[in-house]
């Protein structure tokens, strides 16, 4: 063999194993997050039973009993983030191989988009805030059922919804409209990560750079709000719930949008966030709440009046998929203390 042909065996063979030796650079894909939400520990929790995710819904689609209640005479208040937990159905659905699930969960998107205005928009109180967390899902929802086996099964309703998500991102970034957005949005970091996931996963799902650029003004503004000691402030403190829901929403961008660029920058806020949101975790799982600024001693209420609780299910989630993305595993292990905590929790303080 010449010396040319032996140099080009080894180049050769050195690709073929490059990505063992190469540090993993490229951008996050849908599939990222799909391992995720289909994987073992999602399997085992938050996805045991879909028959048990979201299971306050009408046969129409209407999730929740505020929503359920409006849609029999349209009479009160209703709220469109309430139909975000359709996405959770489709992803047990997915994880479980579930196709009742899957269909259940389309169903309650399908009956959010029916309520969608011409311009985009879903005439309910604190419209743009309550239009993030539902597009965020129905998009996310999208991509990772596109992402999935499932893909030309569902291909129809897939279709079906995205120039309705592309209608209403165009509609948040409205200059009026994100405007008053903005404005009730400024005492809460979470909702800096969760508006940068909605428009950018509407982006990726329709191929739309304005949007995928435009949602990069939101992760660097949520970054820049960050204490050095990686609390993540909502009305000026640290809060675990919305703390744990703004990495939650953080990570879903890093996997899905996010390029190498923004990846650099949104890392280390992911780890010294995540870093302060496991020191809260005490010995038996539970999450110590003590200063929390919106659910704790004196909480907010939610949407049905009721006082807020802590909400572990996003806390135990973003710690199992910031395990995943960081290489972690006490961040996994972490997550399984806290679902034990959950339970803890639960016992102590029922739903009414």
């Amino acid at each position: 063999m010449t010396t040319k042909n032996t140099l080009l065996v080894k180049l050769t063979f050195i690709v073929s194993l490059s990505p063992f030796l190469l540090p993993n650079t490229s951008p996050g894909s849908v599939k990222d997050d799909l391992q995720f939400e289909t994987s073992g520990f999602m399997k085992s929790t938050a996805y045991r039973r879909p028959d048990r995710v979201a299971a306050q819904a009408a046969a129409d689609g209407a999730i929740s009993p505020v929503n359920i209640k409006w849609d029999q005479d349209h009479a009160g208040t209703w709220y469109i983030e309430e139909q975000r937990y359709a996405a959770d159905v489709i992803c047990a659905g997915m994880a479980q191989h579930d196709l009742t699930a899957i269909e259940r969960g389309l169903k309650g998107l399908h009956w959010g988009f029916e309520q969608q205005q011409p311009d985009g928009s879903f005439n309910c109180p604190d419209a743009f805030h309550s239009t993030s967390f539902f597009e965020e899902a129905a998009a996310r929802a999208c991509l990772l059922l596109s992402a999935s086996g499932y893909a030309g099964q569902f291909a129809s309703d897939i279709d079906w919804m995205k120039p309705r998500i592309l209608k209403t991102a165009h509609w948040m970034i409205e200059p009026q409209v994100e405007e008053q957005g903005k404005k009730r949005n400024i005492p809460f970091t979470h909702r800096r990560y969760l508006v940068a996931a909605a428009l950018g996963e509407a982006g990726v799902l329709s191929g739309d750079q304005t949007l995928i650029d435009h949602s990069k003004e939101y992760v660097r503004e949520g970054i820049a709000l960050q204490q050095p000691d990686g609390v993540n402030p909502e009305k000026g403190g640290p809060d675990c719930t919305y703390q744990g829901a703004g990495l939650y929403y953080a990570a879903c961008y890093y996997n899905v949008v996010a390029d190498d660029q923004l990846k650099s920058t949104l890392r280390p806020m992911l780890e010294k966030g995540y870093a302060w949101l496991k020191n809260q975790v005490l010995p038996d799982g539970t999450i110590d709440v003590s200063g929390n600024t919106r659910v704790g001693g004196a909480p907010e209420h939610g949407r049905n009046g009721a006082p807020k609780k802590v909400n572990y299910g996003i806390i135990y989630r973003g710690f199992y998929q910031w395990s995943l993305i960081s290489g972690d595993t006490d961040y996994a292990q972490l997550a399984e203390k806290v679902v034990r905590g959950e339970e803890i929790y639960k016992r102590q303080y029922p739903r009414s």
